[in-house]
């Protein structure tokens, strides 16, 4: 039996389509959570804190599961990095809510997370999958991304 967390972090692979390349997949994913920060910073700005919290959320349900699916057999010092860079990110998007300006905040994440965003698209359009990243189509099942797609950091993202 899965943990209700991880189930929920896995669901955000919905995103990804089985058949868009590994690269696609985690520049989609980054994508995502970018967006759900933006909502946050937004909602936080507005004084809507449950849209705020709900927003932080669903980044951080990104985040887990990206760092739920970390292989360490080959690559692992990048495999470390992205570990501890996942949950850094997760601990303050926990905390930004509580933060003095939760705003500031979300925008201190927003920028840590789009230079990460940057450097996979830059790894993309380095092997050729850039042109795949705009208009993948978002179908197929989230199982199916995790197992296939999500391999980021075992050497597997050519496919």
């Amino acid at each position: 039996m899965r943990n209700p967390f991880l189930n929920r972090a896995i669901s955000a692979y919905a995103t990804a389509n089985a058949v868009v390349p590994p690269l696609v997949a985690v520049v989609r994913l980054y994508e995502r959570a970018v967006t759900h920060l933006h909502a946050a910073r937004d909602a936080a700005a507005a004084g809507r804190f449950e849209a705020h919290h709900n927003a932080v959320k669903r980044t951080v349900m990104i985040l887990a599961g990206l760092d739920s699916i970390l292989v360490f057999d080959k690559n692992s010092d990048v495999a470390m990095t992205l570990r501890e860079f996942y949950r850094r990110l997760i601990a303050q998007a926990g905390g930004a809510a509580s933060r003095r300006d939760p705003v500031a905040a979300c925008d201190s994440l927003i920028s840590q997370l789009s230079l990460m965003l940057r450097t996979w698209q830059a790894i993309a359009a380095e092997r050729g999958e850039a042109d795949n990243v705009a208009g993948a189509s978002a179908k197929g099942s989230p199982a199916s991304v995790v197992g296939r797609t999500m391999d980021h950091a075992h050497g597997g993202l050519t496919a």
